[in-house]
């Protein structure tokens, strides 16, 4: 099992960091995949890192799920990239996971993803929205989507995502190897 977290600058360091190692102690690959012109990137604040790959130096074909955390680069970036579209496109055609959180699921709903689904995102931004808004929730798993609300609700968020890619038991020895408790 192997996934990639697509980075562009300014992504929210919390939500991309803390899932990276906490799918790592799963043992669950993922790869950093930056879609700039670099492997160099900024975090929004302001951390330098080095990705693990271009996105053209990858074949999507070999991933299994796809995460995209938020951060000024949904803005900046994630929402006007081609790359980011045809991403996300292809692992939902395919039934493959896609998880987004904070401002990331803002890119689902600009391809029509989460119409008449529910979904969070972080508050403010369900306005532009057109789906089932769960404002109580902090992650909602709705068939191959995965949508967390912001920064606060990265141990829950991946937490769904090792829960849905190698199961309950796993995810739940994770979560307790770092004594975080879920609510």
């Amino acid at each position: 099992m192997k996934g990639l977290i697509l980075l562009a600058n300014h992504f929210e360091d919390v939500e991309a960091l803390i899932t990276i190692d906490l799918l790592r102690r799963a043992k669950i690959q993922i790869d950093l995949v930056s879609i700039e012109k670099s492997c160099q990137l900024v975090t929004q604040s302001g951390v330098q890192l080095k990705s693990d790959y271009l996105i053209d130096e990858i074949l999507l074909d070999e991933y299994d799920f796809l995460v995209i955390p938020g951060g000024k680069a949904v803005y900046e970036t994630h929402l006007h990239s081609d790359i980011t579209k045809s991403c996300i496109q292809l692992f939902h055609q395919n039934s493959k996971l896609v998880a987004t959180i904070c401002a990331a699921p803002l890119t689902l709903n600009a391809l029509g993803l989460l119409k008449n689904k529910e979904y969070v995102c972080f508050p403010g931004l369900e306005k532009d929205v057109d789906g089932i808004l769960k404002g109580d929730a902090k992650v909602v798993v709705t068939g191959n989507l995965i949508t967390s609300k912001a920064a606060g609700t990265t141990f829950d968020f991946a937490y769904e995502i090792i829960k849905y890619l190698a199961g309950e038991k796993l995810a739940k020895d994770v979560i307790n190897n770092i004594y975080y408790e879920l609510k």
